[in-house]
């Protein structure tokens, strides 16, 4: 079987990283070092592991005995935090958004006028955003009112995930060992503090829009656990973190 793409570069980086001097690395991996801990020593050894399991981080960089963890993103990735429909709607709720807008966003993911996808004859996707708009301009209205609320799906979504007592990420890196652009939680959370997406129309919260995994239009449904599946999506991806890694200090 083929290695995964996105891992084999993931794998790359460790071989890179791993039991070198700070002075045998490349002046790329030095940037990535020095975003996350500022002035280096030369003959200091850094470490560098995978993290397992399906949380955030993907590789954990120790230097002098400090851990620091790195989510990579490679190509054009877009895609950031995927999970079951049910599980973000009671998210939310927990945030105090309203039982309509809940509504709304379960009647955009599954797309067959229900709440819970009972219904045989799924709408097509034109037809339904056309349908939808007035009510995701409103919950829009309501999903972007405040930064802290933003925040929190940011945190979410990029940087813990999920799971209880998950790891967080201390930056995102986009690219491989020869070039990639850093960006650090502090660099990310003054980006969405200073910028607005109002003038966005698909169903968003901050940067990240909402979609699901795969609605089945016309077509039968070969995985309830993927129909069940919310995608969160950050548009553009690569190109905000190159502006985000180059506008603000780490």
């Amino acid at each position: 079987m083929p290695t995964n793409n996105g891992k084999q570069k993931e794998l790359e980086m460790i071989v890179h990283l791993h039991n070198k001097h700070v002075n045998e690395l490349s002046n790329n991996l030095r940037n990535l070092l020095t975003a996350l801990y500022g002035v280096l020593d030369d003959n200091e050894i850094v470490k560098c592991e995978l993290v397992e399991g399906f949380i955030k981080p993907d590789f954990v960089i120790t230097y002098k005995g400090i851990q620091k963890y790195v989510s990579m993103k490679t190509g054009r990735a877009e895609c950031i935090h995927e999970e079951n429909i049910k599980n973000f709607i009671l998210f939310l709720r927990s945030l105090g958004i309203s039982r309509r807008t809940q509504q709304t966003i379960l009647l955009y993911h599954y797309g067959d006028g229900t709440l819970d996808g009972s219904n045989d004859r799924r709408i097509e996707y034109n037809k339904l955003r056309l349908m939808l708009d007035p009510r995701i301009q409103e919950a829009n209205e309501e999903l972007n009112s405040t930064k802290e609320l933003v925040l929190k799906v940011i945190e979410r979504c990029l940087i813990m995930g999920a799971l209880e007592k998950a790891i967080p990420i201390d930056c995102i890196y986009f690219g491989d060992y020869r070039f990639g652009e850093i960006a650090t939680v502090r660099q990310i959370t003054t980006h969405v503090k200073r910028k607005s997406w109002h003038w966005m129309k698909n169903l968003h919260i901050g940067p990240i829009q909402l979609r699901p995994h795969a609605r089945y239009y016309n077509k039968e449904i070969k995985s309830e656990k993927r129909r069940q599946k919310l995608e969160c999506y950050w548009a553009n991806l690569s190109s905000d973190i190159s502006y985000i890694s180059s506008r603000y200090d780490y």
